[in-house]
């Protein structure tokens, strides 16, 4: 009974039956009258080239926004703080958004002007980073802002790694512990 129904179903049926195929009328024809196909992606607003050239352009400011977020934070949680919890993550905040904080000696000597040049010397460390990861991202054609992202992220750990083991290393020099 099943191989009378495949025979059934593979065998063409005669035209104008029911269940018969009409002839297509041509590649031509059947162009004018098929839905288009949908697939999720939206095209690129000035093409792909001018979309990796604006990544590029705007990548070392955009490099900025996460430093200058937790700078924020960590000046928020600094000021007014009367707990060492706050103290210390807003310490912790300021210096992952300026490294050159530490490099500057800023927990050990103070002043505006040194604060000033330490967050200006931050500031293009985070640009040239921005730079470099729009510059890596942007050697696919088909380069996107998730793709800069994830660059700047892998730069950003090596530098944040950079900053806690440095602060690790202040540390046993003072003669402090560990953590």
């Amino acid at each position: 009974m099943v191989a009378a129904a495949d025979a059934a179903a593979a065998a063409p049926a005669a035209p104008g039956a029911p269940g018969a195929l009409a002839a297509s009328p041509g590649p031509a024809a059947a162009a004018h009258h098929e839905a288009p196909v949908l697939t999720g992606h939206r095209p690129v607003p000035a093409g792909p080239r001018a979309y990796r050239g604006r990544i590029r352009s705007l990548g070392p400011l955009a490099g900025l926004l996460p430093a200058a977020v937790l700078g924020g934070l960590g000046l928020v949680l600094h000021r007014g703080s009367t707990s060492a919890a706050r103290g210390i993550g807003g310490f912790a905040l300021a210096v992952l958004a300026a490294p050159g904080l530490l490099v500057a000696g800023v927990p050990l000597r103070g002043g505006a002007g040194l604060y000033a040049v330490a967050a200006a010397g931050s500031a293009l460390l985070w640009m040239l980073l921005g730079a470099i990861a729009a510059r890596r991202a942007t050697r696919s054609p088909v380069a996107t802002w998730r793709d800069f992202w994830r660059e700047w992220l892998w730069l950003a750990l090596a530098v944040w790694v950079g900053v806690g083991l440095s602060l690790v290393a202040a540390n046993f020099l003072l003669g402090r512990p560990a953590l």
